[in-house]
């Protein structure tokens, strides 16, 4: 007995005893100890996994962000590029049409100097002689201009022309507006910061304000235009345009004629814009012109506005007003 150890299990109906040999003891007492042992090292290899797990996890959360990243960087630089791109073919444009007027103007001034009756100054350099042609030509067209405004002023302008005039070329103010915000001519755009040519006026003015036309004619295109957002333009007569932008919706559409007064659209600040108003030009054949003196323009100072827009051939409207009233009354 003296290897053996004796188990007794006891029992409702008695206890018995088995005897183990030694050996056996051991084998067992290995045997759980190997069983605990490898409990412990499957516990703590799991806690290994589960940390590898989350820090691959972690790390597939940053590669995704770096990814968006990346991507909205290349977008970025995508679109940047295309404005440079479409920048450089503008500036390539315009170098373009500045070398051929360059090339030309040599052969131009000669034609100029004989045209205004001065004589080539064979001494001065070429600067001067087009400083020289520039300053008699601007002297020759002021005196021009004077002489057309005299003969204008000298006809007589009756009611129903005067009438056929502010019907047909825009006159007034188009809406009720607050200020001034921009007026026309050059300045920093708001937006681009940049000093640009701005074709007409900014009016702020309450968001759904109505606008109405200035003078009667035909509604030419009424839709989305690039920066302008929504856009009207209405082509009147004797050669007038006039276009509204940033509007928030349209009162009219392409094709309908409109009658001076009548409501056309409503200010918003759609396109290019910073709040609501509405940008207001008036365009003569190909030029724009300062919209500020028409919308000041009315029956009691008819005629002040020869004096202030000199672009615009008032002799010739005046004597097609008075063809076509002489042709009505026939």
């Amino acid at each position: 007995m003296k290897n053996r150890f004796i188990v007794t299990i006891s029992d409702i109906h008695g206890s018995k005893q088995y005897s183990v040999h030694e050996i056996i003891k051991k084998i067992i007492f290995f045997a759980i100890l190997t069983f605990v042992l490898i409990g412990v090292g499957t516990f703590f290899y799991i806690q290994f996994l589960n940390s590898k797990v989350d820090s691959l996890h972690q790390k597939s959360i940053s590669y995704k962000q770096k990814m968006l990243h990346l991507k909205e960087v290349s977008k970025r630089l995508k679109e940047e590029n295309r404005q440079l791109n479409v920048s450089k073919q503008q500036l390539a444009t315009l170098i373009d049409k500045n070398s051929e007027k360059l090339s030309s103007m040599k052969s131009h001034l000669r034609e100029v100097e004989e045209i205004i009756g001065i004589g080539p100054d064979m001494n001065a350099s070429f600067a001067q002689r087009v400083q020289q042609a520039k300053a008699h030509e601007e002297e020759t067209k002021k005196k021009i201009i004077q002489s057309v405004q005299k003969e204008v002023k000298q006809e007589k302008i009756s009611a129903i022309q005067k009438a056929l005039l502010l019907n047909s070329i825009p006159n007034g103010k188009p809406l009720d507006y607050r200020r001034i915000a921009s007026p026309f001519g050059y300045r920093i755009h708001p937006v681009t910061h940049k000093n640009t040519f701005h074709a007409g006026l900014d009016l702020p003015a309450k968001y759904g304000t109505p606008i109405y036309a200035p003078a009667s004619g035909v509604v030419v295109y009424a839709d989305k235009k690039g920066a302008y957002g929504n856009f009207i333009l209405i082509a009147h007569s004797y050669g007038f345009k006039t276009a509204y932008g940033h509007l928030s919706k349209f009162a009219v559409k392409s094709g309908d004629y409109v009658s001076k007064g009548q409501k056309i659209a409503y200010v918003g600040s759609t396109g290019r814009s910073t709040g609501p108003h509405l940008h207001y030009e008036i365009r003569y054949l190909t030029k724009w012109v300062d919209p500020k003196p028409f919308m000041f323009w009315n029956l009691d100072n008819i005629n002040d506005i020869t004096d202030k827009i000199d672009t615009v051939n008032w002799k010739s409207i005046l004597q097609q007003t008075q063809k076509i009233i002489t042709l009505s009354t026939k």
